[in-house]
């Protein structure tokens, strides 16, 4: 069985300089990082940074001897039909200016709109479409995330996927994120008609009722045979997605110690 592909999601890195993120993972050991445009914060790429801006940034990656596992391209294809060709553009000029880090996948978002009628899956897809066949040209791998909403359970994920039919776009598998909206993660992987060509890990728990993000250790879901029933085909990342921006550094160093533990179990 072969050792995991490790990185880490960006967003608990959002606050911390890019240079401080990449000594991070390299102390990790890790070999890849990911990345994300957004605007005002410091360890984000800003939407609009001109490209020597994109090139200094690539640059210190590379110094640091790392390379781009992952890239999130925003886009909501779930807005009025009217607007969705805009969302279509700006997510595919994301891709381009992706590009110059040279990702392995680039991962999407189905939209943040409170829609579940008949006509948006259609509208989903075809503009998955657009974005997957945009991407191919730059020889791109995309990724639809589960994340609640028209994604929150497998069957909207292999409808939406499925009708897409394009090879280059696969599905980035979050548990945590199908327990958060009440699917069982390991149902969820097994009944997935799509392949996963990302991963995100991260566990949650129940505080006073309420769902919230934690810890791979301190999380109710039980990774061991999520993670056996990945490694029979899954060759792809495994992106360690801590949250608290307040302590990521400790805590992204906490679940890797912890996946690396079950890592150890899974091939006894």
């Amino acid at each position: 069985m072969a050792s995991p592909r490790l990185t880490s999601s960006p967003w608990g890195f959002r606050f911390t300089p890019l240079a401080d993120q990449c000594r991070c993972l390299r102390d990790l050991g890790m070999h890849h990082i990911c990345g994300q445009f957004f605007a005002e914060m410091a360890g984000m790429l800003p939407p609009d940074a001109p490209e020597a801006a994109l090139a200094t940034a690539r640059d210190e990656v590379r110094r640091h001897g790392l390379r781009y596992a992952s890239f999130n391209a925003t886009g909501d294809f779930m807005v009025e039909p009217a607007k969705v060709a805009g969302e279509v553009a700006a997510c595919c000029h994301q891709i381009d200016r992706a590009a110059l880090f040279q990702p392995e996948v680039i991962i999407v978002f189905a939209g943040w709109q409170e829609r579940r009628d008949e006509a948006v899956y259609g509208q989903v897809a075809a503009s998955l479409k657009q974005v997957a066949r945009h991407a191919a040209r730059h020889g791109l791998t995309v990724a639809l995330e589960n994340h609640g909403g028209l994604t929150a359970t497998v069957e909207q994920v292999n409808r939406i996927i499925g009708a897409v039919g394009e090879p280059n776009l696969g599905f980035n598998y979050d548990p945590a994120n199908f327990a958060m909206y009440g699917q069982d993660p390991l149902d969820a992987l097994r009944r997935l008609e799509v392949p996963v060509v990302f991963t995100h890990l991260k566990s949650l728990r129940s505080v006073n009722g309420k769902k919230e993000y934690c810890r791979l250790r301190d999380g109710e879901i039980d990774y061991l045979p999520i993670l056996k029933l990945l490694a029979k085909t899954y060759t792809g990342f495994y992106a360690l997605e801590y949250e608290e921006a307040k302590d990521v550094e400790a805590g992204t160093r906490d679940d890797c110690e912890t996946l690396a533990r079950w890592w150890a179990e899974i091939r006894k």
